[in-house]
């Protein structure tokens, strides 16, 4: 009689790059493939203590007790057998609850881990943001955001990310061709934003001829070089599509105000400096998710004076947008208020006021330390 158990579970699904090409051409050879993967990789899941759950084919669904072990395991895997012919890898990670039966397991996070796995480039590993998040704070591994697909068959909203780390290689987003829900025709809202851009656009010249330009320049700061209007210097803010995606992800994350959407934002700032460190709006944006933390945590001291020290850094490197040095000031100015220094706080309000008067809460900050002021 079989038991039904639930229970948390870091999952690992493999997959053979090339494999079915392999097979219609040379099925004998497909199957000896087969085996010597078997050889060859159960020594590895059993030392990492990892169960051999199921083969289909050249696929494989493992389970791990942890997520360092499943991790540390697929790295194994991924080092022996880059340089055996044709026994190419792809690995997908994800940690969830599955229900075990006897030796298999089922739910939906064993399949979320076989739909994470084309996001791998061959040779490498892509996990969720569960296994990211669980990382994040060892040194060891290093993540790089790829995406948020809607995969198909998932209920679950998924972010995911590459380990770049102990030589694997980063997956591409041309290259990945992964199961996911075809994305929906807004037919409507296409034509009413066309409509929109050419009556927008029809007015450009009234902005010229008008001398009123600093509207326009407003609306599309982020990719716009405009002058720092704290210290007059020429400020590049241009950044990629890719980039303008994960800072908006980012902001949407620090307004929740939990703890779960902070480490996610703080993870993304990480990623963003690691990729480019002149950019004043990543440090900023990691300020502001390390002061939330130490709100969140009852104002920890050590958080404080981190925060600080990214927020000071950003108004201070030569690319930064007008958002996020206001977002920036209003941080410092904060900070100053828990210091009981009034006057330093004063400065640092006035300056976001500079930077973007229009930046939400800016106004009622500078009404509270107003308030604090005339006492």
């Amino acid at each position: 009689m079989s038991s039904l158990k639930r229970r948390l579970a870091a999952i690992v699904f493999t997959d053979i790059v090339g494999f079915t090409n392999l097979s219609s051409k040379d099925e004998e050879g497909a199957y000896k493939l087969v085996v010597k993967q078997r050889e060859i990789l159960k020594p590895i899941v059993l030392k990492h203590e990892g169960r051999w759950l199921k083969e289909e084919g050249d696929a494989l669904l493992l389970s791990f007790p942890s997520t360092k072990e499943a991790v540390n395991c697929s790295i194994q895997i991924q080092a022996t057998t880059k340089n055996i012919d044709d026994l190419n890898l792809r690995i997908g990670i994800h940690q969830g609850d599955v229900i075990q039966e006897d030796k298999d397991v089922f739910g939906d996070d064993v399949n979320i881990a076989s739909r994470i796995e084309p996001f791998a480039a061959p040779g490498g590993i892509a996990v969720s943001q569960k296994i990211q998040q669980d990382l994040s704070s060892n040194p060891e591994f290093k993540f790089k955001f790829i995406d948020t697909p809607k995969l198909k068959g998932v209920q679950q909203e998924i972010s995911v990310y590459c380990i770049i780390s102990h030589g694997l290689p980063e997956s591409k987003k041309s290259d990945i061709q992964a199961k996911v829900e075809p994305k929906k025709k807004y037919y409507k809202e296409i034509l009413i934003s066309t409509l929109f851009g050419i009556i927008i656009f029809s007015y450009i010249p009234q902005f010229f001829q008008s001398g009123d330009i600093k509207f326009f320049q407003s609306s599309f700061s982020r990719n716009a070089n405009i002058k720092n209007p704290v210290t007059g210097e020429l400020h590049s803010t241009k950044h990629s599509i890719d980039v303008l995606k994960d800072l908006n992800i980012a902001d949407s994350l620090l307004k929740q105000n939990k703890m779960e959407a902070n480490l996610e934002a703080f993870t993304i700032s990480e990623i963003l400096i690691n990729e480019d460190s002149t950019q004043g709006d990543f440090y900023s944006l990691r300020g502001q998710a390390y002061y939330q933390r130490a709100e969140l945590q009852n104002n920890t001291e050590t958080l404080i004076y981190k925060a600080m020290a990214d927020l000071q850094h950003s108004t201070i490197l030569n690319n930064i947008n007008r958002d996020y040095l206001a977002k920036s000031y209003m941080g410092i100015s904060d900070i100053y208020l828990l210091m009981n220094n009034l006057s330093k706080a004063d400065r640092a309000i006035k300056k976001a006021l500079l930077a973007n008067n229009r930046i939400a809460g800016v106004r009622n900050k500078l009404r509270a330390i107003n308030k604090l002021k005339l006492q």
